[in-house]
């Protein structure tokens, strides 16, 4: 990789095309968000794009099909990133330090967690997502030096940021070695010059950062390239083969086409319609509360007796499509199976009434389940964050705190969304410490109403010491 970075100072374009064999299909990420975020739905052939197209009619008109796009992707993707990450993780430092301070500051004022959140959405929906970190100019009003001094630690001239990298805006391509590790990254996009369009290239490998484009015609950068600050790329990527939608996708345009397929059907015959024979006279309007017809009864015929008289009689369906309901029922359950995310429509919910946690969660167990596996690579894009900003910390914006990340490593606690019985937790936690097998510490971190255990516990001895003694009455 040495020597093909070492290219780009002669040839870079050769070296743009070399990075480039590894991008993932740019087509078919350009799909998959179609499809969650435009609802495309003429992608595959059971879809309603392809099945109910419109029919042309007599004098150039057309009837439009009907077509129902249900957003099940979008619902799945979000429901199970709310599992997986929608609740800020915990980050437990192996010791107390000025760093692990700096850490969690500099974690809390680029909202890490929410940009953690976004690249997760990104990952399920499009197959990748990537948050790249960078470091700028840290003025005396900066939220970051605000925060420091608020905390007890020095202000400081430069400071790390961060931002989420989004398909829609570019092209990311990891460069992975043959062990798995990724030794160079490459970020792709375009931008406006004038009236011109500008192809623009940023490379990362571990030490430097190099900036290309053509703007003057041709591909080209500088010859010195600039340290980024980090002693690793400063980019976190992740990846996975498919939308996490597409496990179902064949169920989700079956359900999408029946429901068309039934409302096309309700059109023709879901409602009454009037059928009049005969002359009828005094036709009441629809808008009318009272309804009345008046249909004259003649004598004709060759005799002059045979009675003629209108008739007015409504059309409609008698046979309830139970079949139809069936199937969009079954279809409904088969998606939630096969996704792993729970039905939570309204009328599910309504159904449940007041239910214990463990009950709530024993129904989500399915998504707990699908979020525990997906949290492992999760776990790992967090560990990642955190010490590619350990590192900027210790080698840029703050190299005095260097010996202080020697032994400082972080354990990732997830923490879930479910709703919890407070007074349930706090009496089984109260009978776990007064029974001696579980430590205060321990109980108040898995309350998780506090941020900080040691705090929390210092409060609690403290008011115990101030607490007034009751004497008995002799």
């Amino acid at each position: 990789m040495e020597n093909l970075l070492e290219l780009l100072k002669t040839d870079p374009k050769k070296v743009v095309d070399a990075i480039r064999t590894k991008t993932k299909s740019t087509d078919e990420i350009a799909n998959y968000i179609k499809e969650y975020k435009e609802f495309d739905r003429d992608q595959r052939d059971g879809q309603i794009g392809k099945v109910q197209k419109d029919k042309p009619i007599t004098s150039g008109n057309v009837s439009k099909m009907v077509k129902i796009c249900l957003n099940h992707a979008e619902n799945i993707v979000e429901t199970l990133s709310a599992f997986i990450i929608g609740k800020p993780v915990t980050l437990i430092a192996s010791e107390i330090n000025d760093l692990d301070k700096l850490v969690k500051q500099t974690w809390r004022v680029n909202r890490i967690d929410s940009k953690i959140l976004e690249a997760t959405i990104l990952k399920l929906s499009e197959t990748q997502s990537a948050i790249q970190f960078y470091i700028t100019d840290a003025g005396p009003m900066s939220l970051l030096n605000k925060v420091l001094v608020s905390v007890g630690l020095k202000t400081q001239a430069k400071e790390i940021k961060a931002k989420v990298l989004d398909n829609t805006k570019g092209t990311m391509t990891p460069y992975f070695d043959g062990r798995g590790d990724m030794i160079a990254f490459m970020w792709e996009y375009k931008s406006k010059v004038g009236e011109k369009d500008v192809n623009n290239v940023e490379i990362w490998d571990k030490e430097k950062y190099y900036f290309l484009n053509d703007a003057s015609g041709t591909l080209t950068n500088a010859s010195n390239p600039l340290p980024h600050g980090f002693d690793r790329i400063p980019v976190v990527y992740d990846c996975q083969d498919d939308p996490e939608w597409y496990k179902v996708k064949t169920l989700i345009d079956r359900h999408e086409l029946a429901l068309s397929k039934l409302g096309d059907a309700n059109d023709y015959s879901g409602h009454p319609i009037l059928v009049t024979e005969g002359e009828v006279e005094n036709m009441p309007l629809k808008s009318e509360s009272g309804k009345h017809f008046n249909i004259p009864i003649k004598l004709g015929g060759d005799d002059g007796k045979t009675v003629v008289k209108g008739d007015v009689r409504f059309l409609e369906a008698t046979t309830a499509p139970e079949s139809n309901k069936l199937e969009l029922d079954r279809l409904e359950d088969a998606i939630s199976y096969g996704s792993g995310v729970a039905n939570l429509s309204l009328d599910k919910l309504k159904a449940l009434g007041n239910v214990a946690e463990k009950t709530v969660k024993l129904m989500f167990l399915g998504t707990e389940i699908k979020a525990s596996l997906k949290q492992a690579a999760t776990r790992t894009f967090i560990e990642r964050c955190v010490n590619v900003i350990m590192s900027g910390i210790t080698k840029t914006t703050n190299t005095a705190m260097a010996a202080n990340g020697k032994s400082l490593y972080y354990d990732i606690q997830f923490n879930s969304i479910l709703p919890s019985d407070m007074a349930e937790t706090v009496g089984y936690l109260t009978d776990a410490v007064e029974g001696k097998v579980m430590s205060r510490k321990t109980a108040i971190s898995i309350l998780d109403v506090v941020d900080n255990e040691e705090e929390e516990l210092r409060l609690i001895n403290e008011e115990n010491k101030t607490e007034p003694v009751n004497d008995p009455v002799v």
